[in-house]
């Protein structure tokens, strides 16, 4: 299981809340903006990078919502670089 360590990303803010079925992360990150980190736990820890959205944030949601991007642990290096690379490309969509 990966636990996430936000430090290395220099983040302005970060606030957690575990919802049972996964740990919400809002982030915000200076020239990125603000973000929701969908962790989920299983036999391959994953998350859904987002932007906040109107309506109830919680796990469900966050998956069905059709924006956002999904980051897997492969173990193939830091997940937390992958994740920041999700944020840069929402970023870049976005016009950032």
């Amino acid at each position: 299981m990966t636990e996430l360590d936000w430090s290395s990303l220099k983040p302005e803010k970060v606030v957690r809340n575990d919802l049972g079925e996964c740990s919400m992360f809002y982030v915000s990150l200076s020239g990125l903006g603000d973000f929701l980190i969908f962790h989920f736990r299983g036999r391959v820890d994953y998350v859904k990078v987002m932007r906040p959205f109107p309506g109830k944030w919680d796990c469900l949601n966050a998956l069905y919502n059709p924006s956002g991007l999904f980051a897997y642990d492969l173990g193939r290096g830091p997940f937390l670089e992958v994740i920041r690379k999700k944020m840069e490309a929402i970023g870049v969509a976005e016009g950032l």
